[in-house]
Order: C-alpha cells, then sequence, then structure tokens
C-alpha cells in the first residue's frame, strides 16, 4: 500500500464515522474496517492484478469495502444516506474515480455487493452492468463482507443485531431487565426473548448464513477461508440450543 491508499482509507473512515454513527456493531464502522481488511487479504492471495493497475485495483477495493454498508436498506429507507454516498464519492479526486464512467461504476459495485439485491434480482445479475475490472472488485468486497457473516464472530454478530431489534434502546421490558440481573459471568435472558433470538438467528442461519460459503462467495480465497467457518457456525448454533446464549458486551 502507498501513501495514497491510507489517506483514501482515512477520509472513508472518517466519513463513515460520521454517517454510521448510533448503530450496533454489525453494520458500522467496524464492520466496514474488518471487511475492507478482508478484501485487501483476498486481494493479495488471489495475485491476479497486474502491478500496473494493482494501485488503482486497491484504491478502488477500499472505497467499495468501507462504504459498502453505509446506505444498507435496513437504515436508509427515505434515501438519505445513498446521496451522502454519492457526494462523497464525486468528491474523491484521484485514480479510485478518474471518470464520470468509474463514479457510476463505483456505486453499482456498492450496490451489487448486496446479498439481499443478488437474491431479489438474480445470481450475478450485476454481470452485464460491470465492467471485468470492476466486476473483480465486487468479488473481492463481497466475499470479504460474507466472510464476516458467517464463522462464531459473524453468528455472534447476528446475535447481537437480532437482540437489538428485540430490546431498541431505550425501551424497559421484561427481557432486558433479566439480561441486565444475571451473574455467573453472563446475563440471564429471560426464557421467551432467549427462544425469540435462538429462533430468528437461526432462521438467519438457514436462509443466508449457510449458503453463503457454498453459493455465494466466488472466490478460490473466499471458499478457502470461509469453509472453517461454517463448521464454526453449526458447532456454535448447537452449543446455544444445548447451553443457552453467551453475554453480549
Amino acid at each position: 500500500m502507498q501513501a495514497q491508499h491510507y489517506h483514501l482509507w482515512e477520509r472513508c473512515r472518517e466519513f463513515v464515522r460520521v454517517a454510521c454513527a448510533g448503530r450496533d456493531s454489525s453494520h458500522g464502522l467496524a464492520h466496514m474496517e474488518k471487511v475492507t481488511e478482508s478484501a485487501i487479504l483476498i486481494l493479495c492471495m488471489q495475485n491476479q492484478v497486474a502491478a500496473t493497475d494493482m494501485h488503482t485495483t486497491l484504491s478502488r477495493v477500499i472505497l467499495v469495502a468501507m462504504l459498502h454498508d453505509v446506505a444498507d436498506h435496513k437504515y436508509d429507507s427515505d434515501g438519505t444516506l445513498r446521496h451522502r454516498v454519492e457526494a462523497f464519492i464525486k468528491e474523491e479526486r484521484n485514480a479510485t474515480i478518474e471518470t464520470a464512467e468509474s463514479h457510476a461504476y463505483a456505486l453499482q459495485t456498492i450496490e451489487a455487493v448486496s446479498f439481499s439485491a443478488e437474491k431479489q434480482r438474480g445470481k450475478r445479475w450485476f454481470t452485464s452492468v460491470l465492467p471485468t475490472e470492476w466486476l473483480r472488485v465486487r468479488d473481492i468486497v463481497s466475499d470479504a463482507d460474507k466472510l464476516e457473516a458467517i464463522g462464531y464472530a459473524g453468528l455472534l454478530r447476528c446475535l447481537e443485531y437480532t437482540s437489538h431489534l428485540l430490546l431498541p434502546r431505550g425501551k424497559t421490558t421484561e427481557g432486558e431487565q433479566h439480561m441486565k440481573e444475571g451473574g455467573e459471568g453472563r446475563p440471564h435472558w429471560s426464557r421467551e426473548f432467549e427462544r425469540q433470538c435462538l429462533q430468528n438467528v437461526r432462521e438467519h442461519f438457514e436462509e443466508k448464513l449457510n449458503l453463503l460459503p457454498t453459493e455465494y462467495i466466488v472466490t478460490e480465497p473466499g471458499r478457502f477461508l470461509a469453509l472453517p467457518r461454517r463448521a464454526e457456525m453449526v458447532e456454535a448454533l448447537h452449543q446455544w440450543e444445548e447451553n443457552g446464549l453467551p453475554p453480549l458486551s
């Protein structure tokens, strides 16, 4: 990486920090940082980019990875965040988006990372839209994003997001009180709250997480890194169903 890449990453980091303030970590800055790190790892493992193209490809990977979840539909029902992402990308004046055409491709690539969009529009719908160099960026970032969704850490993120939805901030419920008053190093989940969380996590595993390693992760490095993580999820779900949910920070 060169100085320009670090500077780009830092600008993206500050933008995401402000745009995603208040989110839980499953879709916030920490997640986007981790996806960026994993995307760079996949890019290096692939070793398919010519040295002369590496500077631009790396810049594009950083940009797309850091911004991919900012305008997630769960947080942007009115399109405000999408407009902010468009404005941020338009302000960039480097090899990442050197032309208006590249600006459009960057936005389309971010959209193409989405798992829900691919399910709705069909597998690989974006191949007719993105040129080869942007398709490579999409696949790298998409695989990195999906790697963060799976494994024990990914399943824990799913549990955290589920509990966040079931217990909105500032709302006092019986389940929330039970979570606060538990001992023995873990919260005491109410039976109903635990049942709801486990049901939601199990459904998410069956409908999405279990499919990612074999059907939606497409790069060779991504698949190599994904298979052990699937085994982690199966084991974690078994343990949670047998022994109860783990504590959340």
